[in-house]
């Protein structure tokens, strides 16, 4: 009699298992923010379609949002979004970044280098490097604040990019700069368990920006769109 009785529970337990498996979200809640590097040469999102069309082509996706993202957003700025629950109306709907944080299976973050070219664009040759290395801790100790508060909310996949010298800026100090917050800004990424893609190593490549700004060009943005997609096959979608 024991042993019907253990075998029927047994029984049950795989059957729930079962069920639980073949009801398991598969698909990608995919959720991009970011400054002008998310929204692109002309406010089209073009690699984060290239993500979204990757993910239809899996049959993976199930919602995609990038209307939390603005060409102009800085690191504070976003923060001050997640704080204060900043609410959108996506398909219809009004939607907080708070509630997409928490169900993105996915979240790509694209945000500083507005900080950054503020700073490069009043002539970094101004300043001193420890000026300039001072500048970096700062906007460090926002990064950490911002990276903290996505982890808080989003427990799975989060991608950031990294930070560059721009094709029309030459200098030397700024390369310094720029090399000391991407190491900075790797320290912190691993502390909270984020990837980061690396946007410098763009620079070799002069056809990934272009000429007179500090965008990347289609062929840039097609690049990051390449990598975005490795990183996921290679993690969410291993």
């Amino acid at each position: 009699m024991k042993l019907k009785y253990i075998i029927v529970m047994l029984f049950i337990v795989l059957a729930i298992f079962l069920i639980y498996l073949t009801t398991l979200d598969k698909k990608v809640y995919y959720l991009s923010i970011g400054d002008y590097i998310t929204t692109g040469i002309d406010n089209e999102f073009y690699w984060n379609k290239a993500i979204v069309e990757d993910l239809k082509d899996k049959n993976k996706l199930e919602v995609y949002i990038n209307e939390f993202s603005n060409m102009n957003l800085r690191t504070t700025d976003l923060i001050y979004q997640i704080k204060n629950n900043e609410k959108k109306t996506i398909q219809g709907k009004e939607k907080s970044i708070k509630n997409a944080l928490i169900k993105a299976d996915l979240v790509t973050v694209c945000i500083g280098m507005n900080d950054f070219l503020y700073k490069m664009n009043l002539d970094v040759e101004d300043f001193s490097m420890e000026e300039l290395y001072d500048y970096v801790d700062e906007m460090s100790e926002d990064v950490d604040e911002l990276l903290q508060l996505l982890r808080e909310y989003c427990k799975e996949d989060i991608v950031i990019t990294n930070y560059y010298v721009p094709c029309n800026i030459n200098s030397d100090k700024a390369s310094k700069m720029i090399y000391y917050a991407n190491k900075r800004l790797d320290a912190i990424a691993k502390a909270y368990q984020i990837t980061v893609v690396d946007l410098s190593s763009f620079t070799i490549n002069k056809d990934y920006f272009d000429d007179e700004t500090a965008l990347l060009s289609r062929e840039g943005e097609k690049e990051l769109g390449k990598e975005m997609i490795k990183i996921i096959n290679n993690s969410l979608l291993k």
